[in-house]
């Protein structure tokens, strides 16, 4: 029984202090679907399952590339939060 893996990323903006000290990895695994990690890339850039592999779950950070191989692999819905903590929805928009 093929189930589909649906991934919850969240996205930290602007003045928030997770973007401010980790820019280069604002994108984080929120929440996962019927898995418990996925691999991706350790090298952005690389074709999608060449080189070196990691695992990744819940809690992980990724970089832009990371995120966007998640988005094109798996259902994806993002969410960007702010240092206001309001927060935006969106799905599958991590291209742009």
């Amino acid at each position: 029984m093929n189930k589909i893996i649906k991934v919850h990323l969240t996205r930290y903006t602007g003045n928030h202090p997770v973007a401010s000290v980790s820019p280069d990895r604002v994108f984080e695994i929120a929440e996962m679907e019927n898995a418990v990690v996925v691999e991706v890339n350790k090298q952005a850039k690389k074709e999608y399952g060449e080189g070196p592999q990691i695992s990744v779950s819940v809690g992980d950070r990724l970089s832009r590339e990371q995120a966007i191989q998640i988005a094109d692999t798996y259902e994806t819905t993002l969410i960007a939060i702010t240092s206001t903590d309001t927060t935006t929805e969106q799905s599958s928009l991590l291209k742009g």
